[in-house]
């Protein structure tokens, strides 16, 4: 599929100004706890065995640093040092700052919004809205598509049946969290191999397809083996667990984790 979304990197920008801001505090914290009063420039020559450091004087006239009397040295150019980064800290939060004001991706895909119907029949956007892209995604990603021949036993909120209560409990969510998603697609992976994944869902932001597999019977020694067997079929396909695909599981005495499951659509899916 053609046209995909921008990413807005605003909230990355956000956090990064967050870890300035906790850098910031941490400089000066540490150039505030070198105690020295002493302003003047260090200056330094190189030797065949090492280096000698001077105090520049206000005449100009540099005053030799013995080596019993380093540690002051060392505590100057230790405070130079946070001062230098604290100001390289400081621009660069200003500058993120400073351009997250201007910082609009959405004005892009505004220019098409901002039509006029009659305008928006004769144009072809350059990132197709998400509705459009949403409904080219379904018909890619029929639903129902898994041969296997036990009939669903639960109906979900779209009206759709599926094949236990946690695949309604999962399809129930995906549709509360308004996330597209079609229910035992037909995959064909690289290799050749035809695969029927739980749900294919839809990132409508990044408009990436993820993919759902639910181990219902994780404790039943012929369906673990099974599933492990699948989940190996994907990863040799490319398609990564954590990274392209979701998994969960349950067994009779384990439940379903729902935080989990919402925790994982917050982070792969919204």
């Amino acid at each position: 599929m053609e046209g995909k979304a921008i990413e807005d990197y605003s909230i990355q920008l956000k956090e990064q100004v967050a870890k300035l801001e906790n850098l910031i505090s941490e400089t000066q914290r540490a150039a505030n706890a070198i105690k020295i009063q002493d302003d003047r420039p260090v200056r330094i020559s190189k030797r065949k065995n090492g280096y000698q450091y001077y105090l520049e004087k206000d005449d100009g006239k540099l005053e030799y640093i013995r080596e019993s009397n380093i540690d002051k040295v060392k505590r100057i150019v230790q405070r130079d040092y946070y001062n230098v980064v604290l100001d390289k800290l400081l621009t660069m939060k200003y500058r993120i700052e400073r351009f997250l004001k201007l910082y609009d991706i959405s004005s892009i895909e505004d220019v098409y919004n901002n039509l006029s119907d009659a305008r928006k029949a004769l144009v072809k956007p350059l990132i197709p809205t998400d509705e459009s892209y949403i409904s080219e995604w379904r018909s890619m990603n029929r639903g129902g598509m898994n041969p296997f021949p036990e009939e669903g036993l639960y109906q979900t909120l779209r009206g759709e049946k599926v094949r236990s209560k946690s695949e309604k409990i999962l399809a129930d969510l995906f549709a509360k969290y308004e996330i597209p998603y079609s229910y035992e697609p037909q995959v064909i992976l690289n290799d050749g191999r035809t695969v029927y994944p739980d749900f294919a869902l839809l990132n409508v932001r990044t408009r990436k397809t993820i993919y759902w597999e639910h181990l219902g019977l994780i404790t039943d020694g012929e369906y673990a083996k099974n599933a492990l067997l699948k989940l190996h079929i994907y990863e040799q396909a490319g398609i990564g667990i954590g990274k392209d695909m979701i998994i969960s599981m349950e067994s009779v005495k384990i439940p379903l984790n729902m935080k989990y499951v919402e925790k994982k659509i917050k982070e792969y899916l919204i």
